[in-house]
């Protein structure tokens, strides 16, 4: 009866210490991860800083370009953070870190097709005709952005990450779809269809700036503080 008795408690706190070991791998992984949201946002924060201040100076969308450059930045700032947490290899981190480089992929491809079309399309075809069947960039990229915060929640049960991506995403493609940026831009500055298409490309660069602090910058830092 004993042998039984003690078996069975030994059965229970074998289930109880794993559930310990998984809960903990779970939150040194929520933590690492609110990390690198921290410093995806704040990195994104700065290059459409760095991105606007370009299109302004020069007057040229062509600044856009340097979004190309935004992971290798990324990479550099998570590699070179001196707090960052080291998470151990688990199927979470896995997913995670899957899951924002299918991300990246799905969108340096998508913003490369777009400029190519968009270069061709505005060669081929009337101004009146190029503005129906031009490809709108930063709606999609937003979107994409706000699945992946989402997804993110969704692995590592955090249901404010999740009201984040969901906000965040549908919020700013919302923002960027039906030109609401532009509009206050001629409402507030008084601007005229001719200044409008000399600071257009800045816009994009508010709208990043603004998802990259709420979609990212913010549920990250609440993330490594353990605050979810």
């Amino acid at each position: 009866m004993e042998t039984i008795e003690n078996n069975e408690l030994t059965a229970e706190r074998s289930l109880e210490i794993i559930t310990q070991q998984i809960e903990q791998s779970r939150k040194a992984v929520s933590k690492s991860t609110g990390q690198s949201l921290y410093v995806a946002g704040i990195s994104m924060m700065a290059m459409s800083i760095v991105i606007a201040l370009t299109i302004y100076l020069t007057e040229s969308s062509l600044g856009h370009l340097l979004w190309f450059v935004l992971p290798l930045v990324i990479w550099l700032a998570q590699k070179n953070n001196k707090e960052r947490e080291h998470a151990p290899v688990s199927l979470i981190g896995s997913l995670v870190g899957k899951t924002w480089w299918t991300f990246a992929t799905f969108t340096l491809l998508f913003f490369l097709i777009t400029i190519i079309w968009n270069a061709v399309a505005a060669r081929l075809y009337a101004p009146d005709v190029f503005v129906h069947i031009q490809i709108k960039v930063t709606p999609v990229i937003v979107l994409l952005m706000g699945m992946t915060v989402t997804i993110t929640g969704h692995i590592l049960r955090s249901r404010w990450l999740v009201a984040f991506g969901i906000i965040a995403g549908i919020g700013t493609f919302l923002w960027e779809w039906l030109d609401i940026g532009e509009t206050l831009f001629m409402f507030l500055a008084g601007a005229s269809p001719a200044n409008l298409g000399i600071r257009a490309p800045i816009l994009p660069c508010l709208t990043f700036l603004l998802f990259a602090f709420f979609g990212l910058a913010l549920p990250g830092y609440m993330l490594k503080r353990k605050s979810l």
